[in-house]
C-alpha cells in the first residue's frame, strides 16, 4: 500500500515521536532514560534537610517591592478594581521550593488557592489543578485568568491547547507572583478570569553583568540544569538584558521509572530593557518545547481497592485492549510554545504616561492516545476513503484484528465486512474470522495512535494611558487579540504491536479539521479618587468578541464539500466595579467593594457543531468583599470575607461514554469522540461565600511564623443536567451541591528559620474533604488530607560577589496518602498524589 498523503493543514507537520521515514519511532524507553541518580542524590543529601517557608507576604506592608506591588494592596491602581484581599508571593519564596517543582506550587499557602497535582514535581499538566473560591483550572476548563507582565497567557484548557505558566518561565527570573482572589483587575488582559487572575511578574535585567548556573537532582530520577547571563549595563548604557537556559528531565513516580514514561522539557529565554530619556522598551521572548507523559486517571474504586500508583500499564505489550492503550507513554503531549511581547512606555510628564506593549503567541503540538483497535471508513461504494470518516453516507468501523499482506503491510480487517482498500486490495472478513467469530491464528491483534493536533497564533496589544490630576488618577485602556486556532484529529496506524509503538505517519484516517478566529477587543477606564484617607475606586469595563469557527466538510469518498460555518457574539455588557479603602491608621486599613468579573464564551463553544450559539450567553460573577488588614512592627495580619454570584454557567451536554471492545464491554473511553454535543447556559451558576485570612509573625529575628486559614462554601444555585466534553455521560446536579475540587477548609502554618547564611524551614497544609464531582456522589469526596514539606539551604559568599548555594527539599515528609488529582467535575476520575520525594541543588552565582 503506499503512503496516504494527509490534507493540506496536515502535510509536513510531523508528530512529536515520529521519524521523517515511513515510521515514526517513539522517543523514549527505559534503557535510554539514564542511569539511576541515588549515588548522586546521597552524596548531596549528606548536606542535610529541612523546609519551605509559607509563601504569602502582604505587599503593602513591605517597602521594599516594586511600586506595582506596593500600588496593589493600597488598591490605588486599575489591576485592583475592588479593595480586597491579594497576595504577593516574592521571588524568595519561589526560590524556597524546588527548582524542578512547577512555579504554581509557590502559590500553594495563599489564602483562598487550592492546589492539586500527583506528579511529584507537578509537571504534569492533564492532572493538576488549581481552584480559587470554587472557580478552577483544570484539564478541559479555565476560569482564572493567567498574565505574564500584564501580557495574557492563553487562558484555554490544556485539552484545548492552553499552556500552564512554566511553560512560559524561568522560576530564576520571576520577581513575583501576585494573586487576585476571586476577582480580577479592571485593566487586566483576560476574558477568562470569573475566579480572579494570577499575574507571574518576571524580574528585569540586573545593572551589573553577571550569572547563574544550577543544577538540581531528585527522586524520580529529576534532573534540571538551569543557566542565566546578564550583560549588564550595555549598548551606551542605555540597555540591559538577560538570557537563560533550562533543561528538566524527570521519569513519572509510578513503576520507579522502570516504564520509560515521564517529561523532557527544553526552556530558553530572554529580556531586555532600554530606558531612551521618557521612553522605555522592555522586549522578552520564551520559547519551550515540551513532551509530558501524564499519570494515568482511574475510578475511585480502583485507586481505593488497589495499591496501584494509577491506572497505567508499565510496558508495551502484544495485547492492545486493556494494555497498551493504558501504557503511559502512548498518552504523551508535545507542545512547542513561543511567547514575545516589546513593551513601549512614554512618560510625557510626572501626571501623563503611556504604554503601548504588542505580543505575539505560536503553539503547535500533539497529543496522543492509542485506542486498541484501528479506526477505518467505507464509503457507500464499499471503498475504504481516508478524510470523512463523519461524512453522509460513511461508515465508520473497528477493526481488532489485521491480516498481513505479502508485503508485511498489515491490513484492517473487520468482522463480517468485505471492502475495498485504497489501494484496490480487496479484504474480506474471512481473512480473520471463521466459523462463529473464531479469529485465525495468522491474525495479529491492531492497534492505532488517535493524534490530536494543536495549532494557533495569538497577536494583538495591550495599551494605556495614566493621567494625575488633583484628586484624581485616571486609567483608561484598550486590549486587542487575534486568534487563529486550528484542532484536528488524525489516526494513525500502529506498524506491529507485538514489535512496539512505532506507527505510519500517514493518517490512516482523518477524524475532523476545524479553523477558529477570534477578534477581541477590551476598553477600560478606571478612577482612583484619593480624599486624604479614603480612596474610592470605580471602574467601567467593555468585551467586544466575535468568534468564526470552521469545520472541514467530507462527502463519503473523501472528497472536500462546503465546510460548515457558525459565529458566536461573545460582547459583555458594560461591567463595572466600585471599591473603597479606609486607612484607619499607619497600621490599620479597612477596604470594601464590589466587582463584576466576566468570562467568555470561547472557540471551544463552536467545536462542538450542535451548540445553539445564538442562545449562548456568556457567564458573568459578581464579587462582593469587606476585609481588614493590619501591619505592625512584628506582626501582620489580613482577613477578608466574600460571596460570589456567578450566572449564565455553560455546560456541555452529551452521552461520550459507550460500549467498547470486541467483547461487548460497557463503560470504556470513548476514542471516537469527535465534534458531536453542545453547550448550553444552565441559568445560575456557583454560589461562593466564605472568610480568608493570613498573617506573618516575627518571633525573633531569626524565626518567623506564618499561616493562612480559609473557610469557602460554593455550592451551585440551580439544579442542571450537564458534562464535560469527550469526558463521559450527562449527569444530574441538585441544587445545593457543593462545587467539586473546592475544599470547605484549608489551613497551612509554616516556621521559617534564618540566620547569617543558613535558612530553613518546615510548613504543613491541611486540605479539608472536597466533593469529587458535581452530583456529589457519596463515594467519590476526596478526603481531607495534610502534606508536610520541609527544606533547608546555604548560601557560601566568594570573593568578586560570587557565591555557591545548596538546597535541600523534602515534599510530603510523612508519606501521605492522598487523591491528588481530579481531572473535572463529571469525568468521575482521579490520580494519587505522589509519595514522599527528595531533591537537591546547587548554584553557582557570579
Amino acid at each position: 500500500m503506499p503512503p496516504i498523503q494527509p490534507n493540506a493543514w496536515l502535510r509536513g507537520r510531523r508528530a512529536p515521536h515520529e521519524a521523517p521515514a515511513e515510521t515514526g519511532r517513539r522517543s523514549r524507553s527505559p534503557e535510554t532514560r539514564g542511569t539511576s541518580m541515588k549515588i548522586q542524590l546521597k552524596a548531596l543529601l549528606s548536606c542535610g534537610a529541612a523546609a519551605i517557608a509559607l509563601a504569602a507576604g502582604q505587599a503593602w506592608a513591605a517597602d521594599d517591592v516594586a511600586e506595582e506591588a506596593e500600588t496593589v494592596e493600597a488598591v490605588v491602581i486599575t489591576a485592583a478594581p475592588v479593595a480586597r484581599g491579594n497576595t504577593i508571593v516574592t521571588a524568595d519564596a519561589i526560590a524556597a521550593q524546588p527548582a524542578a517543582m512547577n512555579i504554581i506550587n509557590a502559590i500553594q499557602d495563599v489564602p483562598g488557592v487550592a492546589i492539586r497535582g500527583s506528579d511529584a514535581f507537578n509537571a504534569d499538566p492533564w492532572t493538576y489543578g488549581v481552584n480559587i473560591r470554587g472557580f478552577d483550572i483544570n484539564l478541559r476548563s479555565s476560569k482564572i485568568g493567567q498574565t505574564i507582565d500584564g501580557m495574557p497567557a492563553y487562558n484555554a484548557s490544556y485539552y484545548l491547547g492552553g499552556a500552564p505558566a512554566q511553560k512560559y518561565l524561568m522560576s530564576e527570573n520571576v520577581e513575583r507572583i501576585q494573586i487576585d482572589q476571586g476577582t480580577t483587575g479592571v485593566g487586566s488582559a483576560s476574558a477568562s478570569a470569573l475566579g480572579g487572575t494570577i499575574a507571574y511578574i518576571t524580574r528585569d535585567p540586573k545593572e551589573e553583568a553577571g550569572g547563574l548556573v544550577a543544577i538540581t537532582f531528585g527522586d524520580n530520577e529529576a534532573r534540571r540544569y538551569a543557566g542565566v547571563y546578564d550583560t549588564g549595563r550595555v549598548l551606551g548604557d542605555t540597555t540591559r538584558a538577560y538570557v537563560g537556559l533550562a533543561r528538566f528531565t524527570a521519569c513519572r513516580w509510578v513503576y520507579g521509572c522502570s516504564d520509560g514514561s515521564g517529561f523532557d522539557e527544553w526552556h530558553v529565554e530572554a529580556k531586555s530593557v532600554t530606558e531612551l530619556d521618557k521612553l522605555t522598551i522592555t522586549a522578552r521572548i520564551s520559547y519551550d518545547d515540551a513532551v509530558d507523559d501524564p499519570l494515568i486517571e482511574a475510578s475511585r474504586s480502583f485507586l481505593d481497592g488497589t495499591t496501584a500508583g494509577d491506572a497505567s500499564v508499565p510496558a508495551w505489550t502484544s495485547t492492545p485492549a486493556g494494555v497498551n492503550e493504558n501504557w503511559a507513554h502512548a498518552w504523551s503531549a508535545h507542545r512547542e510554545n513561543t511567547l514575545a511581547y516589546v513593551k513601549f512606555d512614554y512618560a510625557l510628564s510626572d501626571a501623563v504616561q503611556f504604554e503601548v506593549a504588542p505580543y505575539f503567541h505560536h503553539q503547535k503540538g500533539q497529543g496522543d492516545w492509542a485506542p486498541p483497535y484501528q479506526q477505518i471508513a467505507i464509503g457507500p461504494d464499499g471503498v475504504r476513503t481516508i478524510a470523512g470518516g463523519t461524512a453522509a453516507g460513511s461508515s465508520r468501523k473497528r477493526a481488532y484484528y489485521g491480516w498481513t499482506d505479502a508485503s508485511g503491510r498489515q491490513r484492517a480487517v473487520v468482522q463480517g465486512l468485505d471492502y475495498t482498500d485504497v489501494d484496490g486490495t480487496r479484504i474480506t472478513s474471512s481473512l480473520c474470522y471463521g466459523a462463529g467469530g473464531a479469529v485465525s491464528a495468522s491474525c495479529v491483534p491492531l492497534q492505532t495512535y488517535r493524534t490530536s493536533l494543536y495549532s494557533h497564533d495569538r497577536y494583538g496589544f495591550t495599551s494605556k494611558a495614566r493621567f494625575e490630576f488633583g484628586q484624581h488618577r485616571v486609567e483608561a485602556g484598550v486590549w486587542y487579540e487575534k486568534l487563529d486556532r486550528d484542532f484536528g484529529r488524525a489516526w494513525r496506524q500502529i506498524v506491529d504491536v507485538r514489535k512496539g509503538p512505532d506507527y505510519y505517519t500517514a493518517p490512516q484516517l482523518i477524524d475532523f479539521m476545524q479553523h477558529f478566529s477570534t477578534d477581541q477587543w477590551k476598553l477600560y477606564v478606571e478612577d482612583v479618587w484619593t480624599l486624604g484617607d479614603l480612596t474610592l475606586t470605580g471602574g467601567l469595563q467593555k468585551y467586544l468578541i466575535e468568534i468564526d469557527g470552521e469545520t472541514e466538510g467530507w462527502d463519503a469518498y473523501g472528497k472536500s464539500t462546503a465546510p460548515l460555518r457558525t459565529s458566536l457574539n461573545a460582547d459583555s455588557d458594560v461591567l463595572f466595579s466600585l471599591s473603597a479603602l479606609y486607612r484607619v491608621n499607619e497600621n490599620l486599613q479597612v477596604f470594601g467593594g464590589f466587582s463584576q468579573n466576566y468570562g467568555a464564551a470561547g472557540d471551544w463553544a463552536l467545536e462542538k457543531t450542535q451548540t445553539d450559539t445564538s442562545k449562548l450567553k456568556s457567564s458573568v460573577a459578581d464579587d462582593f468583599e469587606a476585609g481588614l488588614r493590619f501591619h505592625g512592627r512584628r506582626f501582620s495580619a489580613q482577613v477578608t470575607a466574600y460571596y460570589i454570584n456567578y450566572k449564565n454557567a455553560i455546560t456541555f451536554y452529551s452521552a461520550d461514554f459507550i460500549t467498547g471492545g470486541p467483547s461487548g464491554s460497557n463503560g470504556g473511553i470513548n476514542y471516537t469522540a469527535g465534534t458531536s454535543g453542545a453547550y448550553a447556559n444552565t441559568g445560575k451558576g456557583i454560589e461562593s461565600k466564605g472568610v480568608e485570612a493570613s498573617f506573618v509573625y516575627d518571633l525573633s529575628e531569626a524565626f518567623k511564623l506564618s499561616g493562612a486559614l480559609t473557610l469557602n462554601d460554593s455550592t451551585y444555585q440551580e439544579a442542571f443536567t450537564g458534562g464535560t466534553a469527550n469526558a463521559g455521560s450527562v449527569k444530574p446536579v441538585a441544587k445545593g451541591n457543593e462545587v467539586p475540587g473546592a475544599p470547605t477548609t484549608l489551613v497551612s502554618l509554616g516556621l521559617d528559620y534564618r540566620r547569617d547564611n543558613f535558612r530553613a524551614g518546615v510548613r504543613a497544609k491541611h486540605t479539608g474533604k472536597t466533593a469529587g464531582d458535581a452530583p456529589n456522589t457519596p463515594s467519590l469526596y476526596l478526603p481531607a488530607y495534610t502534606i508536610v514539606d520541609l527544606s533547608a539551604g546555604y548560601r557560601l559568599p566568594l570573593e568578586n560577589g560570587r557565591a555557591v548555594d545548596f538546597q535541600v527539599n523534602v515534599t510530603n515528609l510523612l508519606d501521605e496518602g492522598y487523591i491528588g488529582g481530579m481531572l473535572d467535575e463529571f469525568t468521575q476520575r482521579y490520580t494519587r498524589g505522589a509519595p514522599r520525594t527528595v531533591s537537591a541543588g546547587l548554584s553557582f552565582s557570579f
